[in-house]
């Protein structure tokens, strides 16, 4: 035990942990005869209840609704080569079985109206006037049997199948076979209606569509040719065509043509800046590059050189050399008759291909021009022929509907119907499941019964808890004391409980060894309102300092006074009020406990001011001769937050005691008591939390005390 004391020391948080989860739990085994109780009890009315509920039986049939026809089914061209049913169609038909129409057509045709299955309630014949009280004499109406009728009807399509389970519930087993199948059954009859309906309008309704479509066809093919013999045309599509390839080198030629003309364009702008300048004009490449100005040129370089060498020879009269500078200046006049010629060339041609340009710019116009007109003309003419083309298909597509429903009998249907199984009468009913019913109602209400007793006790604003006592600021905590029963004839004097002595124990050696300060001789018990046990624990404490030394019980409450009663004396004998009053003397109205040195100081007779009584000089020279007999004195004073009586007697005693009751009083209660006597500067000594149930302050405290033959009987001290 030591080291497992040692082992959680070491480990306070998880101890912590621990007394949390005890304190959450200890709750349902305080209260467990009420939870089992309770529990037992809802669980007997549900049992109860259920017993008088008839027993319901559930039959089934099982039909297909196939997406895709039956390979054996008789076709032409594969039935018309018509898609398979949809998902939604096969969807449809579903919702359908479960629609109020279809429901009502069941009804009709089973007569459930004056079925004693919907003229009765749930409950068997055990109670006659819960059987009775239902009865109508009058039959339901059609509304009231569907809304019955489908709440009991069942349409469960199986995953991956084309089968679908239709199932019906009720109190007769014959009855819901007969309902499961003559749902089936009339499901198969609407369908041939509606198949019989369609024969009768899809025919008819074919003949008038193709008379339409007729029409519309011979009037696109009318406005087509009107069209065609309008405009001339014999090949759109050939003229197109050509035009386009007209179009397309007259682009090229005209660009061409525009930059040959942008390129003389430079050359003609040079010549005309430069018409004075001949050597400028020289300069440009078309004269520079010219053949015959070029052998002019040469010719001219030859006769320079031969000018040049008979200068060196001869002078400048001789014959030979005026001759050749003849022939020179010749040279030279031809050169430049050479380059105008040249020049006026080059102004031709930018003439000339400016014309060029302006010519191929309009024919590319023009070009244009007949492009777009021949295209709009083409566009209205396939315009008018996709017309005459999709009435035709269409025309075509109805007048084959046509023939092959006249042929096969209108087979129109996209999906098939059959019955796989039909239903048969059960054996066993399905409901209710009064096992599984007790069961579960047992256990929710053992659920609910605890959640609610673990959050009123979480929620309540008392001190019911170590958490709750561990945030208490508000003063020490001198002891926490177990909740006891009574038995028999008991009073509370007469507690037998080991658990709760050694609480009252611990509180007398929490006052005794309390290292700060020198133990309180006169103590006062306190409490914030009546019925906290202030009385039962001031008694207690009194017979506990009793065991060790010589105690005087004072009841100081003289409005409402108990402890003559729990202690069976007479409850108008003299007392503190006698005292007080001088009607009588000390030794006529203290008690002696006859066990132990205990003497008691009933309240006596009941003043009508009891305060005034109190508030006495004479009162607080008692206590102090009292002091000098006595070891110890314990004074139980009334409630502070009913009456001040307590807060004047707190001014003439060492201590006072504040007792609280562990699931009763609330925590405002509480501060209030304690700020009104602090307000005083009474010594507080601390809080006893009385009738605990949910502090669990010493787990083995029970177990160990609760064995009397550990404990030796001391013999009785005599009276001093």
């Amino acid at each position: 035990m030591n080291n497992i004391n040692s082992d959680k020391e070491n480990l306070p948080t998880q101890q912590n942990d621990d007394v949390e989860l005890g304190e959450v739990l200890r709750p349902l085994w305080v209260r467990r005869w009420k939870i089992t109780f309770f529990t037992l009890l809802i669980t007997l009315l549900v049992a109860f209840y259920v017993s008088l509920l008839k027993p319901s039986y559930t039959a089934t049939a099982t039909l297909q609704i196939g997406s895709n026809k039956p390979s054996n089914t008789l076709s032409i061209n594969d039935a018309f080569n018509e898609s398979s049913a949809s998902q939604e169609q096969i969807q449809t038909q579903y919702e359908l079985l479960r629609s109020r129409k279809f429901a009502e057509r069941v009804i009709t045709r089973l007569n459930l109206t004056k079925h004693e299955e919907f003229n009765s309630n749930k409950y068997n014949n055990k109670i006659p006037f819960l059987a009775d009280s239902s009865a109508n004499k009058k039959a339901p109406t059609l509304n009231r049997v569907v809304d019955a009728f489908r709440s009991r009807l069942t349409i469960a399509p199986i995953t991956d199948t084309e089968l679908v389970k239709i199932t019906f519930r009720s109190y007769s087993p014959d009855l819901s076979k007969q309902v499961a199948n003559q749902i089936g059954e009339t499901y198969l009859q609407y369908q041939d209606e509606i198949h019989r309906a369609s024969k009768e309008s899809t025919s008819q309704w074919l003949v008038d569509q193709l008379e339409e479509l007729g029409q519309k066809l011979e009037s696109s093919e009318l406005a087509l040719q009107e069209y065609r013999e309008q405009e001339g045309l014999v090949d759109i599509q050939g003229v197109v065509g050509l035009v386009a390839s007209e179009l397309t080198e007259l682009t090229s030629v005209a660009l061409k043509a525009e930059k040959y003309k942008d390129d003389l364009k430079v050359t003609y702008e040079y010549i005309q800046n430069n018409k004075e300048n001949l050597r400028g004009l020289v300069e440009l490449n078309e004269v520079s590059e010219h053949l015959t100005y070029m052998q002019l040129r040469r010719s001219q370089e030859q006769v320079e050189r031969k000018v040049f060498e008979l200068a060196k020879r001869y002078g400048p009269k001789h014959p030979k050399r005026i001759a050749v500078e003849a022939e020179l200046e010749s040279l030279g006049k031809r050169i430049n008759r050479q380059v105008n010629e040249i020049i006026i060339s080059v102004e031709k041609q930018y003439s000339t291909a400016v014309e060029k340009a302006k010519a191929t710019k309009q024919r590319l116009e023009t070009s244009k021009q007949d492009f777009l007109r021949l295209s709009r003309l083409k566009n209205k003419f396939f315009q008018l022929q996709r017309e005459v083309d999709t009435n035709k298909e269409l025309y075509g597509n109805y007048l084959v509907r046509l023939k092959e429903a006249d042929a096969m009998g209108n087979y129109k249907t996209n999906f098939y119907v059959r019955f796989i199984d039909k239903a048969i009468i059960p054996k066993f009913p399905v409901a209710p499941n009064k096992k599984l019913y007790v069961i579960i109602s047992f256990i929710l209400s053992f659920l609910v019964i605890s959640i609610v007793v673990i959050m009123r006790e979480l929620l309540m604003d008392t001190l019911n808890s170590r958490r709750k006592l561990d945030n208490f600021q508000e003063a020490p905590v001198l002891a926490v004391l177990p909740k006891f029963k009574l038995s028999g004839n008991q009073t509370h004097s007469d507690v037998n409980d080991n658990r709760f002595t050694e609480a009252v124990r611990t509180l007398r050696t929490a006052l005794l060894f309390n290292g700060e300060k020198k133990p309180p001789k006169v103590i006062a018990i306190t409490s914030s309102v009546p019925n906290e046990g202030k009385s039962t624990i001031a008694l207690h404490l009194s017979r506990s300092f009793s065991e060790m030394e010589k105690v005087l019980l004072i009841e100081a409450d003289m409005r409402h006074p108990t402890v003559a009663k729990n202690l069976n004396l007479d409850v108008h004998r003299p007392g503190l009020s006698n005292l007080l009053a001088k009607t009588h003397q000390i030794n006529e109205c203290i008690v002696r406990d006859k066990n132990l040195k205990l003497d008691i100081l009933t309240s006596g007779i009941s003043p009508a001011n009891p305060l005034a009584f109190l508030s006495m000089k004479r009162f607080n020279m008692l206590i102090k001769v009292f002091g000098n007999f006595y070891d110890r004195i314990i004074i139980e004073t009334p409630p502070v937050n009913a009456v001040s009586d307590a807060v004047i007697i707190s001014k003439i005693v060492d201590s006072v005691i504040y007792v609280v009751h562990g699931s009763k009083t609330k925590r405002e209660q509480i501060t209030q008591g304690l700020r009104m006597l602090k307000q005083v500067s009474a010594p507080i000594e601390g809080v006893v939390i009385n009738q605990s149930q949910n502090i669990d302050t010493d787990k083995y405290q029970n177990k160990y005390y609760n064995d009397m033959a550990n404990i030796i009987k001391l013999p009785i001290r005599k009276q001093m």
